[in-house]
């Protein structure tokens, strides 16, 4: 009898044991479905702090990239495997750096080809033709190409696309906006060969107009605020981590490493364009509840904690957040984190914002 009923415990626990280890994998093939890209534009010491990180530092982000057991894909492979919604075999970054700048060249390039290491370059055409000062040649590309590098489009010379001239009406802003796009993209056709359909917003900047042309035209486009990306993202305004100047931190850079995606439903407001001084605007964002511990979702705005309601909605959630008073002049953004059940690591959702400046001097 006792030896039954100590077989009868052993087959429980054992049951237990591989229930628990199935919940896990699950858990970890739910999370592989999505990738975490870093977004950098400077690697030096001597130029703007703000959109800069310095070389040692770099290298020190490519060490805990390799320490917290990420593979490093090339951009356009890991869009393709979350299009199709397929898991990645472990957890999966792409590297990114916007302008073109020389820093890239001397400083990253080196360390990327020394590990293998594939990455992309935003660039914008013109200001290689006219060889500005601090920007890479056609034949710096070249190179890099050969060493791994993925070469897009970041509008032809980098302008706010969101400005209008004068007199401009919506149509004809929408051809010119057409037009740059489309001539970036011959040009980089024609000096490197590039037919990849990637773009990259100038400052982060878009509108519900530009998303629709993008649309339109075929492309998947990157914005700067941050979050991981998976199936359930917006492919015209992807997020990526900032990884210069203040966040170029470790500390926060392993938290935003490990971070998940929400699976999303639905996220108003649909327009991120504000008019400077309006009350700011109410996020609505509806995702899958699944591992979500939502008690605990924390939306904050400039690193401030804002007022964050949570309702269940059958499987899902609605969090609902706003700021009291108006967001700041310019590019301002609300994330939202919540812990998850499974793990020690958080989902993280980031919205941007714009505020159009007055008489819409950018």
């Amino acid at each position: 009898m006792f030896r039954a009923l100590l077989y009868l415990k052993n087959t429980a626990l054992a049951f237990t044991s591989i229930m628990l280890l199935s919940i896990n994998v699950l858990s970890q093939e739910i999370n592989h479905k999505q990738a975490v890209i870093l977004q950098y534009h400077h690697v030096s010491s001597l130029t703007p702090a703000s959109t800069s990180i310095d070389p040692l530092q770099f290298i020190k982000h490519l060490d805990l990239i390799e320490q917290q057991g990420f593979q490093v894909l090339p951009l356009p492979h890991v869009l393709n495997n979350l299009k199709q919604d397929r898991s990645f075999k472990r957890k999966t970054l792409a590297i990114t750096f916007d302008d073109g700048y020389l820093s890239i060249y001397e400083n990253a390039f080196p360390e990327l080809k020394k590990r293998n290491l594939p990455f992309t370059i935003f660039i914008s055409p013109e200001a290689i033709d006219k060889k500005f000062g601090n920007s890479l040649s056609w034949q710096q590309l070249k190179e890099m190409q050969r060493g791994g590098a993925t070469i897009a489009n970041h509008s032809l010379a980098h302008k706010h696309l969101l400005a209008t001239h004068n007199g401009e009406s919506p149509t004809q802003w929408r051809q010119r906006i057409k037009r740059d796009i489309q001539t970036s993209q011959s040009r980089l056709k024609e000096a490197l060969g590039v037919s990849n359909r990637l773009f990259a917003y100038p400052y982060g900047e878009f509108n519900q107009a530009i998303i629709s042309l993008i649309k339109e035209l075929g492309y998947t486009a990157f914005s700067q605020q941050s979050g991981p990306v998976s199936p359930s993202s917006d492919w015209q305004a992807l997020p990526r981590f900032p990884a210069s100047g203040i966040y170029a931190r470790l500390d926060t850079l392993k938290v935003k490493l490990n971070s998940l995606a929400f699976e999303i439903i639905s996220a108003a407001p649909t327009s991120q364009l504000l008019t400077f001084g309006e009350p700011a605007p109410t996020l609505g964002l509806r995702v899958n509840s699944e591992d979500v511990q939502y008690q605990q979702t924390q939306c904050f705005y400039m690193g401030a904690a804002i007022d964050t309601q949570v309702t269940e909605l059958g499987a899902d959630i609605l969090i609902r957040a706003q700021l009291a008073g108006p967001l700041k002049a310019g590019r301002s953004r609300y994330n939202c984190t919540a812990p998850s059940l499974s793990q020690k690591r958080h989902y993280w959702y980031s919205m941007p914002f714009i505020n159009q400046p007055i008489n819409d001097v950018w």
